[in-house]
């Protein structure tokens, strides 16, 4: 980073300062004139430029917890010269460097919006919130609209250059990166995509896990501005087995009650994220009933590592292809070994899984889970705790204490395996619809590559 450029530029009527805290603007024509003062973060600055003329400031600021872009332009002292001089073109350069640290200057981002995802508002938000504050930005977008599911996965599996953006923006609920996750899992090529290419989400659906984890915000345009500003992170992704099929996971595989509250309330998407409430109390007084055989793979007593395929260089483009990796648990379709722990659970009703803490913007479900630990943590609840019991619980998933209940079950685990009794029921990974049939999960240490919000921001949970 370059040291703060001591020559501030001459404009008239105002003082443009910078500081180690943010950019400073005192603005008054006169002596009489009561002086404006505006500071501005260096998080919240998005984009300067200047000619031989003017000096312009692109930055966002906060109106009712939605962040506005503001463009400030302010008039030269002329100095002679037909185009801005060293010492103005290096202050610019020094508010740039500050205003972006390690992140990338006008970022090239894919975007993948999803019209038909939560209430239907997504390309609405994403016209309103996000595309001022990427286009201020200098952002090169490659827009996006899905026209049916499955969509956005055939358009990573298809795109020669996916690994070329600096990050893949889905604008949506939680089944868009779904979706995009398993394209790029189709790739021969997909284990280094993956590691590579961060994959982020603008909240523009009901449940809005990824960004709630990532950036600790449902509003879409702060998020907008941490894709911006954001720190690469390496998160865990899951392999899922079902019969023939392997894909991948990246938040969560439940089976029971709540896959019953988000799957069966599909028809209500116009309700947001009550639609799982109503299906939890459709369900409270008669909770369903699933019989099913648990094996897991305890944790290995050393650090997790990254688990890698083999990759060759393709001669032909000279990109390394390297797929996912292979599974050291085997799949659904294995037997046993001894090392698995089996158990039977007959009164089953509550089966979920997850290496994200929040499920949606206010559910913490795994309060203790980590998104690059190895590990997947699990939670089972037997059908016969009971309608207060299960009331206590689904109020205390809120606070994120409910693990201290009796009746929770709660561990952590390296792969497990699920082998119901029934033959129908309700399946969700990720929160889209599976088979409901047998399927294993194995922990991938840090294949995937996502954002984090920079450090020291407070959290916005707004509906924008």
């Amino acid at each position: 980073m370059e040291p703060l450029s001591q020559t501030a530029p001459e404009v008239r009527f105002a003082q443009i300062e910078l500081s180690e805290e943010g950019l400073t603007i005192r603005q008054g024509q006169t002596c009489f004139a009561q002086q404006k003062l505006r500071q501005v973060q260096y998080l919240h600055v998005l984009w300067a430029q200047a000619t031989a003329e003017h000096l312009a400031i692109y930055y966002v600021e906060e109106r009712r917890k939605t962040l506005r872009v503001v463009k400030a332009v302010f008039q030269l002292v002329n100095n002679g010269f037909p185009s801005p001089s060293f010492q103005l073109q290096a202050w610019v350069r020094s508010l740039l460097d500050r205003a972006y640290g390690k992140s990338k200057l006008r970022a090239r981002l894919k975007v993948y919006l999803n019209p038909f995802s939560g209430k239907g508002s997504a390309v609405q938000l994403y016209r309103r919130y996000a595309e001022p504050i990427f286009a201020a930005a200098q952002c090169s977008v490659d827009l996006r609209e899905t026209c049916h599911a499955g969509h956005a996965g055939q358009m990573v599996r298809e795109d020669p250059e996916i690994d070329s953006w600096d990050a893949i923006v889905c604008c949506s609920g939680d089944g868009l990166p779904y979706e995009v996750i398993n394209g790029i899992a189709l790739r021969g090529d997909a284990g280094h995509v993956l590691r590579k290419t961060p994959i982020i989400q603008l909240p523009g659906g009901s449940g809005n896990a990824l960004c709630v984890n990532m950036f600790k915000t449902t509003s879409v345009s702060h998020a907008a501005l941490y894709t911006l500003k954001g720190i690469r992170q390496p998160i865990d992704l899951m392999s899922v087995t079902q019969g023939d099929r392997r894909y991948l996971s990246f938040l969560s595989q439940s089976i029971g009650l709540l896959a019953e509250c988000d799957l069966d309330t599909e028809d209500m998407r116009f309700l947001g994220g009550k639609r799982f409430a109503f299906g939890f109390f459709q369900r409270l007084f008669k909770p369903p009933l699933y019989d099913c055989d648990i094996a897991v793979q305890h944790p290995a007593l050393h650090q997790p590592t990254e688990s890698h395929s083999i990759g060759v260089i393709d001669q032909a483009t000279g990109r390394r292809k390297e797929g996912l990796p292979n599974l050291q648990f085997g799949s659904v379709s294995d037997s046993l070994s001894e090392s698995w722990g089996l158990e039977h659970h007959p009164d089953l009703s509550l089966f979920f899984a997850g290496q994200f803490p929040f499920m949606d913007a206010k559910s913490k479900v795994f309060p203790d889970a980590r998104p690059n630990d190895g590990l997947v943590d699990i939670i089972l609840v037997d059908r016969g705790i009971g309608a207060r019991k299960f009331l206590q619980l689904f109020r205390k998933i809120f606070r994120g204490n409910h693990l201290a209940m009796r009746e929770v079950h709660h561990r952590k685990v390296s792969a497990y395996r699920v082998t119901p009794a029934r033959t129908c029921g309700a399946m969700s990974v990720d929160g889209e619809r599976s088979d409901f049939q047998p399927f294993q999960v194995e922990v991938h240490p840090q294949l995937g590559m996502t954002l984090i919000k920079p450090p020291g921001i407070m959290e916005h949970h707004c509906n924008r």
